[in-house]
């Protein structure tokens, strides 16, 4: 349901692109009780030297980074959620280049290179994602329910892995477990 694309200027190895999307995809599917089949993360390499991203006005020549969630929103989710989420996905862009050797001699320039700049939400207003109509935000447990034939059926019938793996997800994850049983 969520597509995070992030727009990266400083060079991202292929660990560091699954770290941060594997960091992403845990801290979704913990704040919202999401199945991760559905939370998709784009990486978008960007030469910030082309001059084509602008702050205050002026050309940012050295850094770009920034990461944009396209999410469902509701009443059920509060901004103050959205805030920690933000604050959890940029910690989570720093570690994924805790270890990253700098590559040049001055360290405080490629720390600036490497800052991410913003993490931003914008709101979805509908999708359809593997055959199914999206739920409305809050509403994940009767959806869910509702769609278990279809999803049974996808991965049984029709033999897609996504959703075998969506289904042994919902088995073992104690959050998506108390979802599809209240």
């Amino acid at each position: 349901m969520p597509l995070y694309k992030v727009y990266h200027s400083y060079p991202m190895t292929d660990e560091q692109r699954q770290a941060l999307a594997t960091s992403i995809t845990n801290l979704h599917c913990e704040t919202f009780t999401t199945p991760s089949f559905f939370v998709h993360i784009r990486f978008i390499p960007h030469d910030a030297r082309d001059g084509n991203y602008f702050m205050a006005g002026r050309p940012r020549l050295t850094n770009s980074n920034h990461i944009v969630g396209i999410v469902r929103t509701s009443s059920a989710r509060s901004k103050s959620t959205f805030d920690a989420l933000t604050a959890k996905i940029e910690t989570a862009w720093y570690e994924a280049f805790h270890n990253r050797p700098s590559n040049d001699s001055n360290e405080e320039d490629d720390a600036d290179r490497k800052r991410l700049r913003m993490v931003t939400f914008t709101p979805m207003i509908t999708i359809r994602e593997g055959g199914m109509a999206i739920p409305e935000a809050g509403e994940e447990g009767t959806w869910l329910k509702e769609q278990l034939p279809f999803i049974k059926q996808m991965s049984e019938r029709e033999g897609l892995d996504d959703f075998t793996e969506m289904l042994r997800e919902i088995e073992e994850r104690e959050d998506l477990k108390r979802l599809v049983s209240e």
